[in-house]
């Protein structure tokens, strides 16, 4: 298939599932082009370089252009979309119509087969305007905080998409109640087992890290807490964002053994991964409701064969079990410290096998070219006019 990418940002580091997801649909022998509203603020270094990438513009002369061709092919279609930019309006900024032209005019004349939005935000929304003024279906996969947080538009983006797909059951229940004439399916963020594996013995010590961004739904202001009440062992946080500022005082106050090492490429995160004995995933649900899913990094912990502690919180109880698996109480400093301590306590052969176990675990439900490649059969089958297998 020719399929588009449509997106709010490309390659940010902080999204990797796009670019794994990307890779594999082209190792499965599709071809896959990125539509981009703007380039990442934090770009992935080991995003595809061949990849064609068009970037949304402003609205230009060459885009006036574009919008009287269309309009002249498409005229009901542009019509219907200027008519519901007022009610769009009321939920998002709605971009302008001429600035969708030349996307919408390029994907009919190189034979564009379907649209495929990352995230139900202005990505979504500009990939059903797309659709509706081209013809070609497009999907959704909906995150996290464009589900609970910043749901806007939310009904009619899933509700007008060919397929919708989210990476938990958390998430899907929540879509199915939300929107239930969407056609919802699970889909894993999968992680690359070949390239998430364990490359020397587990180091046997009490090193506990985190990845992911310093804001408030990952929880590791608790973390800091449970850090200086646990005991004997060393804390690194990989990853930046707002919080900064606030974690460093926590860490200053409380003397917590924790170690904040910013923003790292992903080459980098592989090998922290390698030298930490424990990963900590102590997420909450943020006062304006956002929240994680089912965080990539958690999946690439268990490949490489490491012990999770993590909250009993969105969908991290759907991969974070025994024997490898330790959780919490979301919000519980006490809870998480008990857990990491029973999680260090395992002697060398019990991480071993757990960690072995995790590692069948993701190799088993969460391969990124299983995934990938069901969500392509998945989209090859509605367009084709077949009802999609049951499950999911």
């Amino acid at each position: 298939m020719r399929i588009v990418f449509v997106l709010d940002q490309w390659p940010e580091l902080s999204e990797t599932f796009v670019v794994n997801e990307l890779l594999a649909l082209r190792r499965l022998g599709h071809e896959v082009r990125v539509l981009s509203a703007r380039p990442a603020p934090n770009p992935n270094p080991e995003a595809p370089g061949d990849v064609g990438v068009e970037l949304l513009g402003v609205g230009t002369l060459r885009g006036l252009r574009d919008l009287a061709w269309l309009a002249a092919r498409r005229p009901a279609a542009c019509g219907r979309d200027l008519a519901a930019r007022r009610r769009w309006r009321r939920e998002e900024w709605v971009r302008p119509l001429r600035v969708l032209a030349g996307p919408a005019r390029r994907a009919m004349q190189r034979g564009d087969e379907h649209l495929h939005a990352h995230f139900a935000a202005g990505a979504a929304l500009d990939a059903l305007r797309l659709s509706r003024l081209t013809g070609l279906p497009y999907s959704v996969t909906a995150h996290a905080y464009d589900i609970f947080a910043r749901p806007r538009n939310l009904r009619e983006k899933l509700g007008s998409a060919a397929l919708v797909f989210s990476g938990c059951d958390y998430n899907v229940v929540r879509l199915r109640e939300l929107v239930p004439g969407a056609d919802v399916h699970e889909i894993v963020m999968g992680v690359d087992a070949a390239a998430f594996r364990r490359t020397r013995p587990l180091p046997g010590g009490r090193r506990v890290l985190a990845v992911g961004r310093l804001v408030e739904k990952k929880g590791f202001g608790d973390l800091v807490d449970a850090a200086a009440l646990a005991g004997d062992l060393r804390v690194q946080i990989i990853g930046d964002g707002p919080l900064r500022a606030d974690l460093e005082r926590r860490i200053a106050e409380t003397g917590a053994p924790v170690e904040l090492l910013g923003g790292r490429a992903p080459a980098q995160v592989r090998a922290a991964l390698q030298e930490a004995d424990v990963l900590a995933m102590p997420c909450i649900v943020a006062r304006d409701g956002d929240r994680d899913s089912m965080p990539v990094v958690v999946k690439e912990a268990m490949a490489t064969e490491l012990l999770v502690v993590a909250t009993d919180e969105v969908g991290l109880p759907e991969c974070v079990m025994a024997p490898w698996g330790f959780l919490a109480p979301p919000g519980d400093a006490t809870a998480l410290a008990a857990a990491l301590r029973a999680a260090l306590a395992l002697t060398g052969p019990q991480r071993a096998a757990a960690g072995a176990a995790a590692r069948a675990w993701v190799c088993e439900h969460a391969d990124v070219e299983a995934e990938t490649a069901r969500m392509a059969e998945l989209i090859a089958s509605r367009r084709a006019g077949r009802a999609p297998a049951a499950g999911g």
